[in-house]
């Protein structure tokens, strides 16, 4: 019997099988996570050695070295405008009572995308 145990000594066998069981589904909720990070990890050096490799790497045909994608640029370069700005007056919220046929979307907000230069 464990230190820590609350258990008589008569149920050692069915703690021990607890525990078993509770490692075991722990593994089942964690590992497919854990997977997926080792799997990212390894794709992200594969990917890093093979840029490098002479003719056939990334470098050799000119390629933009391969990163991270960014939450505040676009792949077109511009940068993503976040607001949590109220919707407008000409926009009123809806009230939650009932759908009509010419409701619009609550979560509906005008955002406009920025498209100069890093202006302060």
């Amino acid at each position: 019997m464990g230190l820590l145990s609350i258990l008589p000594a008569s149920f050692a066998g069915v703690e021990t099988w607890i525990t078993r069981l509770f490692l075991f589904l722990g593994l089942i909720a964690i590992g497919p996570w854990a997977a997926l990070l080792v799997y990212d990890l390894l794709l992200y050096i594969f990917r890093a050695c093979a840029y490098e490799v002479p003719v056939v790497g990334g470098r050799a045909r000119g390629k933009a070295r391969p990163r991270a994608p960014s939450l505040t640029e676009r792949p077109s370069g511009h940068r993503r405008k976040f607001s949590l700005a109220s919707r407008g007056i000409d926009r009123p919220v809806l009230s939650t009572g009932g759908t009509g046929a010419g409701s619009q979307d609550a979560r509906y907000r005008r955002i406009t995308e920025e498209k100069g230069g890093d202006s302060p």
